[in-house]
């Protein structure tokens, strides 16, 4: 049996043909696409565009490396520190934008008063991309510490014993073989970052929603301004059409890379003192540390405290006192846009563990790496190259405003993710539990012995499977247009961070809500979160949940 046939057939109806059809719409529509051309200087958001994704993906490949090096050292701990640098991944982008949206603004944000910034730079035309991107590089870090973290942890114990018994400092171990060793790590973090800003909607759109002017417009705010502001469905389908081709090179780049067997690195000899080398990386490190977890804390103070502390120069740093007014009030409002958060991302991963097991297991055992390869290449494009025939499609047969819509639609990504990292979980299963299904002749081996004994991959990725989907804002904004009516047929299908997105209106008036509803959207996923940093500290080199 072809076990890996639901999975294929899934692909190609919500990925492969989405995408080819986003091409083919622009191809039958391309003198009135062409208007985009004249109403919007797309040299700016091109512009835009490679400067958000370079600066996202240099940064958080370089700091979440340094984070990864820090845990890695530590003796005791660890797992402590790894959840205090996942914290920001745990934080939906939209709750994160509207943290930073008030930890940014003038001199009463504590980012602007620590950091002397008498003004807030999302207002301004010369800076806003960069705040933009700044935030982006916030909550993006924790991903490349993961990667990296999981490759050191791929390092064999022998190699670590072996540097000791040679006398190798900290600095040699990890510039002459740890990095090295990790390299194809280190790249493809720079690559998935790169193309997850290229497609990333919701900080943009949340923190400025492409201003002043196109000042921090990008070609996925393109993608839904023309639609939706401009009703220009054909400028659009261009603006996705385009950003598919260009994040069709780092696509290409990621599948040379994972088929590669070269080490991309030299191996520098840095010899530093111990001490000199293990304090510099500790000072370095809880300094950043501080960067990505002060904005959490700010976040609970301002929901969890009155709001006459709010606009204060220089900011109340400090809790005073506890007001639960604005917190019970954004939770009483939140609940329809809570479950329907719950159930798209409980059945969409469910729906990602149904395809994404079977599939990864027969295509490492039977190498079948050219869906493997497809699947890669699918999960590197933006949400933008499939969303147009999808919203078409979900309005011809009726969905439209349905979990349906959202339940069928987004494992396109998270699928071909659990599949990715699965079938590299399998590369080290060992092969003697396939030879004793064999010989004692166990049929649906992949129910009674697989998956049993992948019960920790399973569970990882299901987890990082449902964070995935708690975070997303741009498919539940396209393909829902109100929450949940508590009824039964369900209709609606607003979810949490849409919820979170509609206090954004209150910012320059109401601190309490805004920052209640970002903790309301976030707090679910970050129990979860924790969960899953946990796992992976926990699992050893051969079980743990692998990216090369």
């Amino acid at each position: 049996m072809r076990y890996y046939l639901p999975y294929l057939a899934y692909i190609t109806a919500f990925g492969t043909l989405p995408f080819v059809f986003t091409f083919v719409l622009v191809g039958i529509n391309l003198k009135e696409a062409e208007a985009v051309f004249k109403l919007v200087p797309l040299d700016t958001v091109i512009y835009n565009t490679l400067v958000f994704s370079l600066v996202s993906a240099i940064i958080t490949t370089v700091v979440g490396t340094i984070l990864a090096i820090f845990v890695d050292m530590v003796r005791k701990g660890k797992r402590l520190l790894a959840i205090l640098v996942m914290l920001p991944y745990s934080i939906p982008f939209t709750s994160s934008a509207l943290i930073w949206s008030i930890s940014l603004y003038g001199n009463y944000g504590w980012f602007s008063y620590l950091f002397h910034i008498p003004f807030d730079p999302l207002y301004l035309a010369s800076t806003a991309i960069w705040a933009v991107t700044g935030v982006n590089v916030w909550s993006m870090i924790p991903m490349s510490f993961l990667i990296m973290l999981s490759a050191f942890r791929s390092i064999p114990q022998e190699v670590r014993e072996s540097s000791e018994v040679d006398g190798l400092t900290l600095s040699q171990f990890y510039f002459r073989i740890a990095l090295p060793m990790t390299s194809k790590a280190f790249l493809l973090s720079f690559l998935l970052q790169f193309i997850l800003a290229l497609g990333n909607f919701d900080t943009p759109y949340v923190l400025t929603q492409g201003g002043p002017g196109f000042a921090s417009t990008t070609l996925p705010l393109l993608v839904y301004d023309e639609i939706f502001l401009f009703v220009n469905f054909s400028g659009g389908e261009l603006a996705a059409a385009l950003l598919g081709a260009i994040s069709v090179i780092p696509a290409i780049l990621i599948l040379l890379l994972i088929k590669s067997r070269r080490t991309p690195f030299p191996s520098p000899n840095f010899k530093i003192p111990n001490s000199v080398f293990k304090n510099t990386v500790y000072v370095i490190s809880i300094f950043i540390i501080f960067l990505l977890d002060f904005p959490v804390y700010w976040m609970f103070l301002i929901a969890l405290r009155p709001n006459v502390y709010d606009f204060r120069s220089p900011p109340v740093l400090l809790p005073t006192s506890i007001d639960l007014k604005y917190l019970s009030t954004c939770f009483s409002s939140s609940v329809p846009y809570l479950i329907s958060s719950v159930v798209v991302a409980l059945f969409a991963s469910l729906l990602t563990i149904f395809l994404a097991l079977p599939s990864s297991y027969e295509i490492e055992r039977k190498r079948v790496l050219w869906l493997l390869l497809i699947s890669i290449f699918l999960y590197s494009l933006p949400s933008t190259s499939y969303i147009i025939p999808l919203y078409l499609f979900f309005s011809k047969i009726g969905l439209l405003n349905t979990w349906w819509a959202l339940i069928l639609s987004t494992p396109v990504f998270t699928a071909t993710f659990a599949v990715w990292i699965m079938f590299n979980f399998f590369t080290s299963f060992p092969r003697a539990y396939d030879e004793a299904a064999e010989v004692f002749g166990i049929k649906r081996k992949i129910i009674k012995i697989i998956a049993p004994l992948s019960r920790t991959a399973i569970l990882s990725t299901f987890l990082l499977s449902f964070i995935f989907n708690w975070h997303l804002l741009f498919y539940p904004l396209l393909l829902s247009d109100t929450p949940y009516n508590m009824g039964f047929p369900p209709k609606g299908a607003e979810t949490i961070t849409i919820f979170a997105l509609q206090a954004i209106g209150d910012e320059t008036v109401n601190w309490a809500a805004l920052a209640s509803s970002a903790l309301i959207a976030a707090l679910p996923v970050m129990v979860i979160s924790f969960f899953t940093i946990d796992r992976v500290i926990k699992s050893d080199s051969k079980s743990g949940l692998k990216f090369v």
